[in-house]
């Protein structure tokens, strides 16, 4: 099986199904610069998580191998029913930070906490895979450590 061709198949397969990828089904494939094994390759999937090759690879086409194949695996099983947040997944995901943090139930009511801004994202994302959410949460980490969200929050913009 070529697994570069199967990956752009499968991004294409979603497309066709109706899936809302705002640049297409493009699967984007780029080398890290080298003259010599090993080659690292990175693949941008159409909603935006990256993964690279992820063993020791001889040749330039090697590592793109391998970069689609840990690209195809996340995107296939992202597409298992239990990778979608729902319900029951938010109140397990939230209980589980109260506990890790020693918090209370208030504060998994209170946008204006950790814990809170944490459930207000996933209730926005409900539906969503975790991969699209994964995406999200790079996009907010981002944000949080360029100082945009800091500015954000100065000029009182909303969380939406």
């Amino acid at each position: 099986v070529n697994v570069v061709e199967a990956l752009q198949e499968f991004w294409q397969m979603k497309q066709s199904r109706g899936a809302d990828l705002k640049n297409g089904a493009l699967v984007v494939y780029e080398m890290v610069p080298s003259n010599s094994p090993p080659y690292v390759c990175y693949v941008t999937l159409p909603g935006g998580s990256c993964f690279g090759s992820f063993q020791f690879c001889p040749t330039k086409a090697e590592a793109r191998r391998s970069a689609a194949k840990i690209a195809l695996m996340n995107s296939v099983f992202n597409e298992h029913p239990s990778r979608r947040i729902t319900d029951e997944f938010i109140e397990k995901s939230v209980s589980e930070a109260l506990a890790s943090f020693n918090g209370n139930r208030e504060e998994a009511d209170n946008p204006n906490t950790g814990i809170g801004a944490f459930r207000f994202m996933l209730e926005s994302n409900k539906g969503k895979s975790m991969l699209e959410f994964q995406e999200l949460m790079t996009v907010f980490q981002l944000l949080h450590w360029n100082g945009s969200l800091k500015a954000m929050r100065e000029r009182q913009c909303s969380r939406q």
